[in-house]
């Protein structure tokens, strides 16, 4: 097998999983609609002080948030393979919250205990270290399995708004209308269910290929405690996220697969673009934070 092909595109496949999940918003990514094209359409404002309805207004387009393109996106891994069974919820009722996934029938392609560093572009590639890779058992497998860090990396732009082109920082959840402060934010992801609120686990969100499901751990690879109530406050003490793929098709790994070829979707899918603004006051600023990315891959 043709490991270097294979873990290319294991990579792109799972970029996916974390990226529909960093939006520490109520209002999930995949539900949000695309962004309008400034070069086609003109946008007054981010929000029309005198008419918070002015359906000119980025607001009034998009409701506040809208999927976008990312100029960069990235992520650290730490593991990724195949599973006969969903290791957060393998008897398919009961997901382990407070207790380890069971790995128990999940082949490992690659593993990096200490992780390695992937960023990438639209139409770009990355190769992860060899020396960390192996081929995977032979076998038939409904779900792809990812290990990789709780931060994601966004690099990203929108506009002109008013007359302004926001761009992301190097501070989370702030924006620039200079270009020359254009760089790479840190999203940190903290909920799945907004900021006030902990939501350690999601399950089967629909996308391209299948359904993708993501689980919280903290530092010993235990699946986080979702509090039902809302405290106010986000999960604490994650540093890992396991994400999910039960794919429309068995994957089928045998003697004769060479490697794995990924069809992945950026364009209009891998930015989140929200409105921001003071606490209890009308938004006046545009960040950029991570949105889905739709993905399939076959062998060959």
């Amino acid at each position: 097998m043709k490991n270097k092909t294979l873990f290319n595109s294991l990579l792109f496949t799972f970029s996916l999983l974390g990226s529909f999940f960093v939006i520490d918003k109520p209002l999930k990514a995949e539900e949000a609609p695309v962004c309008p094209d400034p070069e086609e359409i003109t946008i007054s404002s981010v929000y029309n002080m005198s008419d918070g309805d002015d359906p000119s207004s980025f607001y009034g387009l998009t409701g506040g948030m809208c999927r976008g393109t990312p100029d960069k996106y990235g992520v650290t891994v730490f593991k990724m393979g195949f599973c006969t069974k969903n290791p957060g919820n393998p008897t398919g009722s009961s997901i382990l919250e407070g207790s380890k996934p069971d790995y128990s029938s999940c082949t490992w392609a690659y593993e990096n205990s200490s992780g390695e560093i992937a960023d990438f572009s639209a139409g770009g590639s990355i190769d992860l270290t060899e020396a960390y890779s192996s081929t995977p058992a032979l076998g038939t497998y409904p779900h792809a399995v990812m290990i990789i860090s709780k931060d994601f990396r966004i690099k990203g732009k929108f506009g002109p708004v008013g007359g302004n082109t926001y761009y992301s920082t190097s501070n989370f959840e702030e924006s620039s209308t200079n270009i020359s402060d254009y760089a790479t934010t840190t999203a940190p992801l903290k909920s799945f269910d907004g900021p006030e609120k902990c939501t350690a686990t999601t399950e089967n969100e629909s996308v391209v290929g299948g359904t993708i499901s993501a689980y919280l751990l903290d530092s010993t690879g235990t699946i986080l405690v979702s509090d039902s109530t809302r405290t106010g406050v986000p999960c604490s003490g994650m540093e890992k996220l396991l994400g999910v793929m039960n794919m429309s098709s068995d994957l089928t790994i045998s003697d004769t697969t060479n490697g794995l070829k990924m069809t992945f979707v950026v364009t209009d899918n891998g930015m989140s673009v929200v409105t921001n603004g003071g606490e209890g006051q009308p938004p006046t600023e545009l960040i950029m934070d991570s949105g889905p990315f739709s993905v399939t891959f076959e062998t060959f």
